[in-house]
């Protein structure tokens, strides 16, 4: 079970990383309903090349985090300290779930816009995902 979790969280975690390198570097594949926009349809964040290519790099170290948690790195860092990284991760992915109170998450108060739709659709189910699995991949981990 734990492999399955961690496959999964460490495939997704390097999608989005290589997404985000690839919009940083001018891409423009899936971008649509990406970023928050305001109710006058202006984008409420307009993030640079730059800051999306270091979410990119922060989204593959989740990814090395969390494939860590089967040992491969037990040479080089205390499993424990994995363990508590990947909590982190789980409180990250938490957060963005439960948003802003404005913009994105489950508890925005902007609903009309199209990606208000794509994020109670597609983005706070995925985060709600990758929190449950990086909190249950460290405590299965203790159990087995």
């Amino acid at each position: 079970m734990i492999f399955v979790l961690v496959a999964i969280n460490t495939l997704v975690f390097l999608f989005l990383s290589f997404l985000h390198i690839y919009w940083g570097f001018g891409g423009t594949w899936g971008l649509k309903n990406t970023l928050p926009v305001r109710v006058s349809g202006e984008l409420a964040l307009k993030p640079s090349k730059f800051g999306t290519v270091i979410v990119g790099m922060g989204l593959s170290l989740f990814a090395f985090i969390t494939l860590a948690n089967i040992g491969f790195a037990d040479q080089l860092i205390d499993r424990r300290h994995i363990h508590t990284a990947t909590y982190i991760i789980a409180g990250i992915f938490s957060l963005r779930a439960i948003g802003d109170f404005k913009y994105v998450g489950f508890m925005k108060s902007i609903k009309g816009t199209e990606f208000a739709k794509e994020d109670t659709r597609t983005y706070v189910p995925l985060c709600l995902v990758l929190s449950l699995f990086s909190l249950s991949i460290p405590l299965l981990t203790c159990v087995s």
